[in-house]
């Protein structure tokens, strides 16, 4: 038995209007439900149009009547992997199946009623609620069954909806609940999904899985974790947008290597996810994915409050197995549209310490963009050194005379694509008229600050709440300013621009516990309206590393900062933790030279391949002292990454064949693409004295014969059988520590 209490954030939303990528068929739009950006817009202003009272699921086209008349009383969902079934049992819905499309054993032991909201308070009073079944209906499409209920006293109704989109992936489910009552109502927890009664087959060791985000440091901050299901099970993962050692908001129960079940929930706020052992003799599991315990939030009269969508898959195989067709899902649902015309991932070239840092000037930066060009980089991103002060975001008129056209033109012509580090939620000092002064909006800010108080090159401390409407308008204003004016192909945003405190008492929080949630709404709407204006914009979300990262983030943003020290280790580290949860093409590693570790992080392959297992971006320190080799090493590096690694990316399976990196271990990874029918074997050797070692792959077919060749020789080039590579496997030499090769293997023709 093992037992681990991890921290990680599930929010839960109180907004007017829309849920988290709800987008029904025109006849399935409810009153106040727009599929379209302005609906998130509307839910993040204070008092926003939501339902108006009457205007419910239960009186629009989703009432679930049949074309004979009658009420519905029964639905199927499905993805390619995952089903459910439901029914109306005495009076109520209840879910009756729920498991993987290929081995169809049900789940749920028993059929699963829906839990909805206990009680609420009017005018500090609380009041228990008793919720009545309306009707139900599925969309034109077949895609989405909304379930209403109402209550009487107070006046509230709820829609429950679940969706299962066609493709791979699992279901989704969310809710809404509208105040009709006329008075403002303070809300209490409503989970985003409940499954209790799991049934946990006896027929091989269960297991629950979990991953932490590593968002400062992946060595000290991230890991992959497990615990047997046994009669003490009971694991508690509470999600924090600002804690680097949180844990992503997904959680795998795996049985032998034979099926397992994953969740995950859609929302970057506060919240938890609660798995425990029900009882034994048969195991019976619960798992709990939502609002925090202790949550509470005010919903005025007419306005709408959303408990965030979660989702439940189902999958044969192992672990690795039900993380494709959550990769899948991603990048086939979740990932905002990607840039007309612009490379996925693109090969970036990140300005932040080399060429001077912020002292740079002009000619440094358009020396380190003709760098960037010379390598075969595609995207230029100055970071956080082109404008005055924090906070003051224009180029440093003393550095940059001419401002940044000169830069703007030059990638242009240049064949580039141009981006801008930005941490718009900072505040400073500058008088500027344009900047963010944080004495000239103390409201704005999340803390109050000493009269005393004095800028630093960065200020990581004075933030500002845009979860506030006049402070997320600023915002809106700015990033719509600053994309225009440098002709931006690229933004990238740091810490943080989600909040989980702030002592203003005029701001749409009212509770402490609420403060994330109303926080994260007002930086999704921020992107969604970013996203709209600019849609040929990449979207890279960087808060101090990957402090965010949950697949709510990922609905608005196309890359995710995996890890935020820039070393060969801690990269690798932080792509095993996360591909259990996320495709690495969403996942950018960076990469400093020579900065934390002079043996694994000199500009050589062995360094460079630790990043390029997802989105790569380089980050040079002192290309100055780089030698004809390194720098001929780094072009080759995106050479190949270009024909080979980018073009597997698009759908790869991800097999952890190796423990987790460790510095001193042999450590690699296995990728392998269904539709190219080719993969890449990813080998380093650390700081080991152990010259060889024996690689068994994964994934292949029994029967088919391969082709595989070497990068750098530390194999013959061969032909040889799937079951013989996956039994017997691969024996290959690396001579020297801190050395590493690229197999590729090919289905031979």
């Amino acid at each position: 038995m093992v037992r681990c209490v991890i921290v990680f954030t599930l929010g839960c939303g109180l907004i007017a209007g829309v849920a988290p990528g709800f987008s029904p068929a025109p006849s399935a739009v409810l009153p106040g439900f727009s599929p379209a950006r302005a609906a998130i817009k509307r839910a993040s202003r204070l008092g926003g149009a939501g339902l108006k009272p009457g205007a419910t699921a239960a009186t629009s086209a989703l009432a679930g009547v049949t074309n004979s008349g009658e009420q519905a009383n029964s639905w199927k969902l499905a993805t390619s992997d995952t089903e459910i079934a439901l029914a109306v049992v005495d009076g109520w819905p209840v879910v009756q199946t729920l498991r993987s499309a290929t081995i169809r054993r049900n789940w749920l032991a028993t059929p699963l009623r829906e839990s909805l909201m206990k009680s609420v308070a009017v005018d500090g009073s609380p009041r228990d609620l008793d919720w009545m079944f309306v009707g139900g209906g599925l969309d034109s499409k077949g895609e989405e069954l909304h379930l209403h209920y109402r209550n009487d006293s107070p006046k509230l109704s709820i829609d429950s909806v679940w969706r299962a989109r066609p493709g791979r992936g699992p279901v989704e489910h969310w809710l809404t609940l509208t105040n009709e009552s006329g008075r403002t109502v303070t809300v209490t927890r409503q989970g985003s999904l409940d499954l209790t009664n799991l049934a946990v087959p006896a027929v091989a060791a269960a297991q629950a899985w979990w991953i932490n985000r590593g968002g400062s440091n992946a060595s000290q901050e991230g890991g992959t974790f497990t615990a047997a299901i046994d009669a003490d099970f009971d694991q508690i993962l509470v999600s924090d947008p600002v804690g680097g050692s949180a844990p992503v908001p997904w959680m795998a129960i795996q049985i032998g290597e034979s099926e397992g079940l994953y969740v995950g929930w859609e929302f970057s706020g506060i919240g938890t996810i609660h798995a425990k052992t029900d009882s034994t003799a048969p195991t019976r599991l619960e798992l709990q994915m939502g609002l925090a315990p202790d949550f509470k939030t005010d919903v005025p009269a007419g306005a709408t409050f959303l408990a965030p969508a979660a989702f439940v898959g189902c999958y044969k195989g192992d672990v690795d197995d039900g993380s494709y067709t959550l990769h899948r899902f991603i990048l086939e649902k979740l990932l905002p549209p990607l840039p007309q015309g612009q490379p996925f991932p693109t090969l970036a070239y990140n300005l932040y310490l080399d060429k001077g840092g912020n002292k740079a000037h002009e000619s440094d930066v358009l020396s380190s963009a003709a760098f960037c060009k010379s390598l075969g980089f595609e995207t230029f991103v100055p970071d956080a050194m082109w404008f005055p002060s924090d906070g003051d975001w224009r180029w440093d008129p003393a550095r940059f005379p001419r401002g940044g056209a000169p830069i703007v033109q030059y990638t242009h012509e240049n064949g580039m694509k141009l981006g801008l580090w930005v941490a718009w939620t900072h505040g400073g000092d500058s008088l500027d008229p344009g900047a963010m002064n944080i004495f000239h909006h103390p409201d704005w800010s999340l803390d109050k600050l000493p009269p005393d108080w004095k800028p630093r090159d960065i200020n990581w401390s004075t933030l500002i709440d845009v979860g506030f409407d006049p402070a997320r308008d600023w915002a809106e204003r700015l990033l719509e300013k600053i994309v225009t004016d440098n002709h931006l192909d690229y933004l990238k945003h740091d810490y943080t621009p989600v909040a989980t405190h702030c002592v203003q008492t005029n701001h749409r929080h009212h509770y402490g516990v609420d403060v994330s949630y109303w926080s994260t709404l007002g930086y999704y709407r921020i992107m969604e309206d970013l996203k709209e204006r600019f849609p040929q914009l990449a979207l890279e979300g960087c808060s101090g590393g990957g402090h965010l990262k949950d697949f709510g983030y990922i609905k608005h943003v196309h890359y995710i900062a995996t890890t935020d020290t820039l070393s060969a280790l801690p990269d690798r580290q932080s792509f095993y933790d996360s591909t259990y949860a996320f495709p690495p093409a969403v996942l950018m590693a960076y990469t400093y030279e020579n900065f934390y570790n002079h043996d694994a992080d000199r500009p050589r392959p062995f360094f460079w391949r630790s990043a390029m297992m997802g989105a790569w971006q380089i980050d040079p320190t002192h290309t100055a002292s780089w030698t004809p080799e390194d720098i001929a090493g780094a072009k080759r590096a995106t050479e190949m990454y270009k024909s080979w690694v980018r073009p597997i990316l698009a759908d790869v399976e991800v097999h952890h064949i190796l423990p987790r990196p460790d510095g001193f271990h042999w450590d690699g990874m296995f990728y392998w693409s269904p539709s190219l029918k080719r993969g890449t074997l990813y080998i380093f050797r650390p700081n080991n004295d152990q010259t060889t070692q024996r690689i068994r792959l994964k994934g292949l077919e029994h029967q088919a014969r391969y082709h595989l060749r070497s990068e750098d020789g530390s194999l013959a080039e061969q032909t040889r059988g799937g079951q013989d590579l996956m039994s017997g496997g691969l024996l290959l030499k690396l001579p020297e520590k801190f050395s590493s090769d690229l197999i590729y293997v090919e289905l031979a023709k």
